[in-house]
């Protein structure tokens, strides 16, 4: 299976996807400088970081996590990540249920079904970006990693 890239619209990165009846599994690599758009999806989403480092956002607050390091996103829950460092990070993406319908992953994402199983998916959530016309503002959670930065540098 090869590396595919996801387009975010202003952004994107590199990945490679898997999925089965009740959950997604993607390995994710964000360039540095990426920056995702915020949005939804009605799925919970696990994450671990196998190599560099990356700020998420989810809601209102912002998590700085690096290698070795897990966060969960909940279901539903408005949320975008940052890399702010010079080099890529790789996080490897668990979300249930899976991510295997969106428009955005589909054509890449590879079944890991035997050929007699039955197929029944525990839903077929897709990712929801928010709009110029959501009142959401990111600047709230954003500028704890400003200050996060500033903190680190002293």
């Amino acid at each position: 299976m090869s590396e595919q890239v996801a387009d975010m619209g202003d952004t994107s990165f590199s990945t490679k996807m898997v999925f089965g009846n009740n959950a997604s599994l993607m390995i994710a690599s964000r360039p540095a400088g990426y920056h995702s758009r915020p949005h939804t999806h009605p799925c919970e989403q696990l994450n671990y970081v196998n190599s560099g480092e990356l700020w998420v956002c989810i809601e209102d607050q912002a998590y700085f996590i690096q290698e070795g390091d897990f966060l969960r996103i909940p279901e539903g829950a408005r949320h975008w990540s940052l890399n702010v460092s010079d080099a890529p990070c790789t996080v490897t993406e668990v979300h249930s249920p899976g991510l295997h319908a969106d428009p955005m992953l589909s054509d890449f994402a590879e079944p890991l079904f035997d050929a007699e199983e039955n197929i029944a998916y525990l839903g077929n959530p897709v990712n929801k970006f928010l709009d110029e016309t959501d009142p959401f503002d990111v600047s709230v959670a954003e500028s704890k990693i400003v200050q996060g930065a500033r903190e680190a540098s002293a």
